[in-house]
């Protein structure tokens, strides 16, 4: 009996996982990743929610810069009422002719303190239509193309999963 009931968890277990890829899976499909803030040229793809004033995002930033030549990373803004400079340097980013170079000057902390003086950009409330959509709660969320694996908060292993470390 406690072998069926093992056996009866494991099958449980392995169709709970699949049936949360194709779930992701699902939802990926719907994402207008068109609208997304696109940078890098790599074949590996990763889809990231990320709010300008948090500290993991900056640190998975820092990480994932080197490697743009391997990944391709469409990212999601996603400012917070509780970061209420977030709004801004979203805007920043979002309605930048050069939003790579806005990206890694917001990440790298060069408007702490100081947003900057921009106009409200739409493409951020698409940023976070697309996240309300996914349920998305925090930052950095991350789910990695293909594998359609989700890796929430700043994690050594997104590098793994990506397969470039």
């Amino acid at each position: 009996m406690r072998y069926l009931l093992l056996l009866i968890l494991s099958f449980t277990l392995s169709f709970g996982d699949d049936l949360y890829t194709e779930f992701i899976k699902s939802q990926v499909k719907e994402t207008p990743l068109n609208k997304a803030i696109v940078v890098g040229k790599g074949k590996r793809e990763l889809i990231s929610f990320i709010n300008p004033d948090c500290g993991h995002c900056r640190k998975e930033w820092q990480a994932l810069k080197p490697h743009l030549n391997k990944i391709k990373v469409y990212i999601f803004l996603l400012p917070f009422k509780s970061f209420p400079e977030s709004y801004a340097k979203s805007y920043y980013i979002a309605c930048s002719k050069d939003r790579l170079k806005a990206l890694d000057e917001v990440l790298s902390g060069k408007f702490d303190g100081k947003p900057p003086k921009v106009e409200e950009c739409p493409l951020v409330q698409e940023h976070i239509k697309v996240a309300e959509r996914l349920n998305v709660q925090g930052t950095p969320y991350n789910i990695i193309l293909g594998s359609y694996k989700v890796i929430e908060g700043h994690s050594p292993a997104l590098l793994e999963n990506l397969g470039i470390r």
